[in-house]
């Protein structure tokens, strides 16, 4: 029976919380989706031609013409270096690779690119209500919201104390600071939908600081670990549609911070 560590919280909101209200525990999930039947080698990722099947679930995959994709891949990377050198496949392992505090423990999981509703989404091979999923930042994503951009200063990676001092860089365009700020913010809005009745939607916080979260204004985080996230109140669905948003634009009102998240650990009520 495989076990995974995942944040488990003492509140019924299990979208946003503070950093002391978690434990970290090993859980029994013999039901989840969990992505493990999908083979992949050690630290390796696939994008698949026209998405992927996991629990009776179908995840929809777009490749683009400049090798880049939209909806879903999946991967068992866990990345928590910087990007040293700039690279493509520097920029791709971060990309493809969950961040963690410690060692990943959940083996394969799912990587969105979620870009535009069209092609981020799942669909379920009959009507279910979801009890919860897991959420957890990318490394690209939050080596931007925590390290900004630095491109000219020589500095020690704190993931690898030993490692020698070296300029490094998110490459994440147009990123120029930290997402400190009060009233910053990074989320996954997820919609859900009965054939094509909207059903729900449901904002799960990746980064929130002071301000950010109406309902929680007191909340300040960047997301280290896999959060479980209720996914309830979207109700009986047939399909899933992911999106993203954050308050960090650029002059266009573009978000600065990529649709990248990772998605792991899918509960269905029974």
């Amino acid at each position: 029976m495989k076990k995974i560590l995942f944040t488990i919280l003492t509140s019924a909101i299990l979208l946003t919380y503070s950093c002391s209200d978690k434990a970290e525990l090993l859980v029994s999930i013999p039901n989840d989706i969990t992505f493990n039947e999908l083979k992949l080698g050690t630290y390796t990722n696939a994008v698949p031609d026209g998405g992927f099947t996991s629990g009776g679930i179908r995840f929809n995959t777009k490749k683009n013409p400049d090798g880049t994709f939209s909806g879903f891949a999946y991967s068992n990377q866990n990345n928590r270096s910087f990007v040293w050198t700039n690279t493509k496949a520097a920029r791709d392992t971060n990309i493809l690779s969950v961040y963690t505090a410690y060692r990943n423990m959940t083996e394969v999981y799912a990587v969105a690119c979620a870009d535009n509703e069209t092609d981020t989404y799942f669909t379920l091979d009959k009507a279910a209500v979801i009890d919860l999923a897991l959420f957890a930042n990318n490394t690209y994503n939050y080596l931007a919201m925590t390290y900004g951009a630095n491109s000219g200063t020589s500095i020690a990676n704190p993931n690898i104390p030993s490692a020698p001092k070296a300029i490094w860089n998110t490459y994440a365009t147009g990123v120029t600071r930290k997402l400190t700020l009060d009233g910053d913010y990074y989320k996954v809005i997820v919609k859900g939908y009965n054939g094509s009745a909207l059903t729900g939607t449901v904002e799960v916080y990746l980064c929130c600081r002071k301000g950010a979260d109406p309902l929680n204004p007191a909340f300040a985080f960047i997301r280290a670990e896999w959060v479980a996230a209720d996914l309830k109140p979207l109700g009986m669905v047939t399909k899933v549609v992911f999106s993203t948003s954050c308050s960090y634009k650029d002059a266009n009102s573009k978000d600065l911070i990529n649709s990248y998240f990772c998605l792991d650990g899918i509960r269905l009520k029974k």
